[in-house]
Parts: C-alpha cells; structure tokens; sequence
C-alpha cells in the first residue's frame, strides 16, 4: 500500500475504533522510512490499541510507537525515577531483588531490576525468574504518576514460553495489586491473548480501571469487559 493511502486509512480506522477518540487524544500518523505514531493520549487502552491497529493495518513487524499517556501529575527526570525505585522497591514480589538506578547491574549476580528516567518516559532493564515478574514490574512503573511510557528491556532468565495462561496469571496479579479492586469477584480468561472479565465490580471506575489493569499489561491484545457494575 503506498504510503499517503496507508497514512489515511490508519487515520479512519482510528477514528472508527469504539475506544478511541482522536479529539481527545490526537495521534500523528507518519511515515518516511518507518511508520510513525506519535501523540498524548488520554489512556493506555488508546496507547495499546493505535498500536495494535497500526501494526495489523500494516502488516510491519514493528513500527515507532511514540504515543505518551496524558499524566494527571507532571513529572519527570529524576524525581520520576526516584518515584519509580520507591514504588517497585516496595512490591512484596520484588523483596528479595535489587532495585536500582542505571541500567547496569553493578557488582549484583542474579535477578536485578533497574530503572531510569529520560523526561516522563520510564525504562526498565534487569532480569527476572518469570514473566509474570517482568510483566509485573511494567505495570507497576505504568501506575507511578507522572509516567507517560514505560520501555520494557527485562530479560527472563531461565527463558520461559509466554501463553494465555502466563497473561492471565499477571492480569489476575495486576488486579490483586490494584487497592481500588476487590479482585476476587472478578474473573479472568485470556485466549489467543484477548482478555475476557467476567464478575462482579462495585461502580463504574471500578469496571474502567479493571479493563486499564489489563492493557498495562504487556502482550494482552484486546480486552473483552462482561463485568456487571453491583452497587
């Protein structure tokens, strides 16, 4: 496809999409060389999907996806990293593994996560024992305020096969760890990594933030919201 025609008919396809608004989050489409998505969002289910959908379009393995969340509170540099270092140093699943600035393990042997900062865009490197673990650590550097991208570059060792099964069980993990859930009444299945929930949830911030725990999470492809809102 030509690129002007492909630059359009992402365009429309965005503007169709039932979760996106391009008012409200305008996304720039370009492409010279490399297809281009770039922009401030309104969430991360508008960030997760342009991508999928530009990449489906496509039909490129990879394409830049610079597209930033709108954040509620400025921040950046270091007092973003240093607010990232504090909320992965505190996760319980995090206890026995360094958390440090850089991106070089230092004199550490063995699992290690570390964080840096560049304006609000956070990166993590590191390596971990699972995926649940690497996935984990995303969606933690996700809540932090102030971060409008994470770049993901941990490593799992020894490497493990992902599946629906890995993608739900950090789904399930993600839900447990957001206080504003109560997780247990919400039920998860993930096949050909598309999300279904299924339960119960008290409102409906509760149902949306539900639905956003799960596009935090890094490799979930769509996310289907059967949930019913119980007062």
């Amino acid at each position: 496809m030509p690129q002007n025609d492909l630059v359009a008919a992402l365009l429309a396809a965005l503007e169709n999409d039932s979760d996106i608004n391009l008012h409200e989050s305008p996304i720039r489409v370009t492409y010279h060389g490399a297809l281009r998505l770039e922009g401030e969002v309104a969430n991360i289910v508008v960030k997760r999907k342009a991508r999928r959908i530009a990449m489906q379009l496509s039909g490129l393995s990879e394409i830049e996806d610079r597209l930033l969340l709108r954040p509620g509170e400025r921040r950046s540099g270091k007092a973003l990293q240093d607010a990232a270092l504090d909320a992965l140093g505190q996760e319980p699943a995090f206890r026995d593994i360094p958390v440090r600035a850089g991106q070089s393990p230092g004199d550490v042997t063995g699992a290690w996560i570390g964080v840096t900062a560049q304006d609000s865009v956070l990166r993590l490197d590191g390596e971990v024992g699972s995926l649940s673990h690497r996935r984990l650590a995303e969606v933690i550097a996700w809540w932090v305020p102030g971060s409008c991208d994470v770049h993901n570059h941990m490593r799992v060792r020894p490497a493990e096969k992902d599946n629906d099964d890995e993608i739900s069980d950090a789904v399930r993990m993600a839900l447990e760890k957001d206080p504003m859930l109560h997780a247990e009444s919400i039920d998860v299945h993930t096949r050909n990594r598309e999300v279904t929930l299924r339960g119960a949830v008290h409102s409906e911030e509760q149902r949306r933030m539900a639905v956003y725990d799960c596009w935090y999470v890094p490799g979930v492809h769509e996310v289907h919201d059967q949930m019913l809102v119980r007062a």
